[in-house]
């Protein structure tokens, strides 16, 4: 059971040798790409919210 550990240990290490950090350039490029698309999908939920809120309000109306 200690070397089937041991052995997981030493492959996750092994694996972590291999990671690829983004540098700042391409953390701050992807965090503003993330912010952007956040806020055209608010838009759009907020202008189909407005539609429906609408158009629910005019058929209680009658």
């Amino acid at each position: 059971m200690r070397e089937r550990v041991l052995g997981f240990l030493r492959e996750v290490r092994g694996e972590f040798r291999r990671i690829t950090w983004p540098n700042r350039v391409e953390v701050m490029g992807l965090t503003a790409l993330v912010l952007f698309i956040i806020v055209v999908l608010s838009l759009y939920v907020w202008i189909w919210d407005f539609i429906f809120q609408n158009l629910v309000r005019a058929l209680l109306r009658r």
